[in-house]
């Protein structure tokens, strides 16, 4: 994608898709990541019109972003609005795609869009942190073992 108010993001990520979901949905599990630095506070109601909630603090900055789901294809897509203070007015929109790669494994594809003006610069570095601290705290599958 070249528009300049879309972030996308393609990855690989060391855990079967349905591990990935429950990381993308689960408070207890968004709460450990979902922070480009510091912790995170997350709320979520999972079902299409359904609200997520989440709260980024660091170094005594606390930022607000809200969304509401609009897909959910457990456990291979997820869709939702995001609105923060750094989103402009209107609902920008989160979606997720993930499917298997290899034994064990998941690439995941997140496209980010309707972002105003240089919010997606900073969006890309903020999405690019968190899913590399979403790649650590997942389980690494063990290989299966030859028998």
């Amino acid at each position: 994608m070249n528009d300049p108010d879309v972030v996308e993001i393609r990855m690989r990520l060391p855990a079967p898709v349905a591990e990935v979901f429950r990381w993308w949905t689960q408070p207890d599990k968004l709460r450990q990541w979902m922070s480009p630095t510091g912790t995170a506070e997350a709320e979520v109601d999972l079902r299409v019109g359904g609200a997520l909630h989440i709260v980024m603090k660091s170094g005594g900055v606390t930022i607000h972003h809200t969304g509401e789901y609009i897909e959910i294809e457990a456990p291979n897509r997820l869709v939702f609005t995001w609105v923060s203070p750094y989103t402009g007015p209107e609902p920008s929109l989160v979606t997720i795609e993930l499917e298997p790669d290899g034994e064990g494994a998941t690439r995941l594809r997140l496209i980010h869009s309707g972002l105003p003006g240089q919010a997606a610069l900073s969006h890309r570095s903020g999405w690019t942190t968190m899913l590399d601290r979403l790649a650590t705290c997942l389980p690494v599958q063990e290989a299966k073992r030859a028998r």
